[in-house]
This record gives structure tokens, C-alpha cells and sequence, in this order.
């Protein structure tokens, strides 16, 4: 799959780079759209105090309630949006999948990549608010790439078979935008993972999003190296993208005849 895939990287760039153009095209605003949603939605919780969630002894008590939610939302509406728009990729590219040969992978991961743009143009966005409220950049901060090749495997995964199983079964899509939206209150975004709520712990902690969001923060916001939580997340990737790719690949022979 790998070297087939390779072999299709200039065509993946095209069509990320045709997506990008579709999403702004005709927009009054143009790209300053990507900081639209983690923006507005981080003054909503900001506004209705959601960071009064956050425990008295948590190491996020003492840094802006604003800049906290921002790093989650961030990097957790590149998740979803990859989600929303990659699931009913190949059913909305039926003509593709009828007509040319190329490795089909390619649909659903442009949906996903052409998210990065939003999520750059996201990323300046924070390090300026960082800067507005007196939070320090450190040197800790570079470990914010690897961490997000980490989310990109998660993600490609899900991706994948989401978009192969919609293509079966068109409830999935239905299914994925929900679950999107509870997915939110499931992980990390919006609060911390909460010492005195054991089951709150166990289904954070056993999330690959908090992970990466938790790591995010540390590195950002607290000024060191992500710590063994982010084992968690590094597992779910490797296991996300490894069935992602044997059910893509187990089901892709048959994408044609259920277009």
C-alpha cells in the first residue's frame, strides 16, 4: 500500500491543494476562517466559566482559562473537522472511484491534510494569545511537532475506515458528526483530567485525543516534555492506523460497486 501510495504523492497535493481553494473559495473572510470555530467557541466556555471545572491544585489553575481551552480546541477541531469531511469522501468522489486507478487512500487523507492549513494558521493565532496573556514559549515547545504526527496517524486511521465503512453503510456519517460533538466532553478540551473523579480518569485517560492534548499543553503551557501519558496516545495511533489501513484495504475492492 506504502509504495503504491508513494508513488501518488503528487496527486494527493493536488487534491489537498483543490480542497483548500473549494473551502475559501468566494469567502469574504478567505482564510481568516480557520481561526473562525476554536475562536468563537473558546469565548463561549470562556464566557460561561467553564474554567471554574478546573481543580484548585491543578498546575492549569494559574494560566488563563482562555489560552487553556484555545490549545484544546485547537488542535481537537483539526480532529473532528478531518472526521466530519473525510467520512463521506468517497461517496461524494463516486465518479473517481468509477473512473481512474489510483490508490484510493488518497480521498478521505486530503480531507485530512488540507486541515493542517487551519490548524498552522490556528497555531500562530495561540502563540500570539500566549503572548497577550504573559505565558512564556519554552523550549519545551518543539516537541508540539512529533506530537502531532502522533495525532496525524490517530486521525489518518479513523479516517480510513470511517470513510470505507460509509460507503457500506451511510449511517456512519450521521453516526461520526455525533459522535464528534460528544467525543468533545469525552477528552480533554475544554478541562483537565479531574483527581477526584476516577471515572473520569479512566475514560480520559484511556483516550488517545487526551493524550495528545494533555502533551500539547504540557509542552506549551507548562513549559516541559510531555510525560508517559503520551504512551497512550502513541499506542492508539499504531493501532488506529493499522486496522484504518486492513479495513480500507479488505474493503476497497468493492468501492465501486456500492458508489
Amino acid at each position: 500500500m506504502f509504495a503504491a501510495f508513494g508513488k501518488h504523492r503528487y496527486l494527493l497535493g493536488l487534491l489537498v491543494i483543490r480542497e483548500v481553494r473549494i473551502r475559501y473559495a468566494r469567502a469574504a473572510l478567505g482564510i481568516a476562517w480557520a481561526l473562525f470555530m476554536p475562536l468563537v467557541m473558546m469565548l463561549v466556555f470562556t464566557v460561561l466559566n467553564f474554567g471554574r471545572l478546573i481543580e484548585d491544585e491543578s498546575e492549569y489553575k494559574k494560566l488563563p482559562y482562555s489560552v487553556f481551552a484555545y490549545c484544546g480546541l485547537l488542535f481537537w477541531t483539526h480532529f473532528a473537522t478531518s472526521l466530519t469531511q473525510g467520512t463521506p469522501s468517497l461517496v461524494i468522489s463516486g465518479n473517481l472511484l468509477k473512473k481512474c486507478a489510483f490508490p484510493r487512500e488518497v480521498i478521505p487523507l486530503a480531507k485530512m491534510f488540507s486541515g493542517l492549513l487551519d490548524l498552522g494558521i490556528g497555531a500562530v493565532f495561540l502563540v500570539i494569545l500566549m503572548w497577550i496573556t504573559n505565558v512564556p514559549l519554552r523550549i519545551s515547545a518543539v516537541a508540539v511537532p512529533f506530537i502531532l504526527v502522533l495525532q496525524i496517524v490517530f486521525t489518518a486511521g479513523l479516517v480510513l475506515l470511517l470513510s470505507a465503512a460509509n460507503l457500506f453503510f451511510r449511517d456512519v456519517n450521521y453516526l461520526v458528526q455525533v459522535g464528534v460533538v460528544l467525543g468533545m466532553f469525552a477528552t480533554s478540551v475544554i478541562y483537565p483530567v479531574m483527581t477526584e473523579h476516577d471515572t473520569a480518569n479512566l475514560i480520559l485517560g484511556l483516550n488517545p485525543m487526551s493524550a495528545f492534548l494533555d502533551a500539547y499543553r504540557e509542552a506549551l503551557l507548562l513549559g516541559r516534555f510531555p510525560g508517559p501519558g503520551l504512551w497512550v496516545g502513541a499506542l492508539g495511533s499504531v493501532a488506529a492506523l493499522l486496522l484504518g489501513v486492513f479495513a480500507f484495504r479488505r474493503m476497497s475492492p468493492r468501492f465501486a460497486e456500492e458508489v
